[in-house]
């Protein structure tokens, strides 16, 4: 076990709960805890510490920490998702909507000119829409526990793909680094993502900011075809002699 603290920049794997603090109890909006059936189970989620993975605040709140330890911090609303600002609470013409292929329907989350809002109220023929955000005003209590602390580049570059292709094995990846280049080994379905070419321009562009040492990076793709017993190539076809 690592008992180096964690400082800003670091690659830490991380459990956390993080939870509004409302009136009638606690509300769990994120949470590296999973449910499957009556069983759950924990897996711990990347942070590159101070750039934005989480609430900036939880995430100062790690720099300091060791692996094993856990810490509960509970955020006032201007440190967690913001105050409520009745300014962006603003009322539009229904046509001015319909113009831009919207059908206002209150509850409906909308985006007008680079902003989403939620609109409130509809009612002779203008629409009321929040631009709040939806836990703004809002205390919030997160409870987070470092898991591990990842130094190198091999671990560092299979957490960014993993973060980018959720749901790839991690036992299945597998990292090499040679000089100023790196081979990484997948599982074969990485490009069945929706997306693939976005999602790897992404990882592409961590690696990039987070692994300078690495200026090149092949993807490797392993595939297992599957026969039934009897099949395959016989050696007739394979142009092999029988004795």
């Amino acid at each position: 076990m690592s008992e180096r603290a964690v400082t800003k920049g670091d690659f830490v794997l991380v459990n956390y709960t993080i939870s509004l603090l409302e009136e009638t109890g606690e509300r769990v909006i994120a949470s590296t805890t999973h449910e499957e059936g009556s069983a759950s189970h924990e897996e711990p989620e990347l942070v590159v510490v101070g750039e934005g993975y989480l609430l900036s605040a939880v995430e100062e709140a790690l720099v300091g920490m060791k692996v094993g330890e856990s810490k509960e911090v509970v955020l006032e609303p201007a440190q967690a998702f913001g105050e409520r600002d009745p300014g962006n609470i603003v009322v539009l013409s229904a046509r001015e909507l319909s113009s831009r292929g919207i059908v206002p329907r209150v509850g409906e989350e909308i985006e007008v000119e680079g902003r989403r809002g939620r609109i409130i109220r509809v009612g002779g023929g203008r629409v009321t829409i929040d631009f709040n955000h939806p836990f703004a005003g809002k205390k919030v209590k997160a409870r987070i526990t470092v898991h591990k602390i990842i130094e190198d580049d091999y671990g560092k570059i299979a957490e960014l793909l993993c973060k980018w292709f959720r749901g790839l094995p991690k036992d299945r990846i597998s990292v090499r680094i040679h000089g100023d280049a790196a081979e990484v080994e997948v599982p074969g379905r990485i490009f069945a993502f929706s997306n693939a070419h976005i999602l790897l321009s992404g990882f592409l562009r961590d690696l990039e900011r987070y692994v300078p040492s690495v200026s090149k990076v092949k993807l490797i793709e392993e595939f297992t075809i599957e026969r039934r017993k009897g099949e395959g190539i016989t050696s007739e076809s394979s142009g092999e002699a029988s004795a």
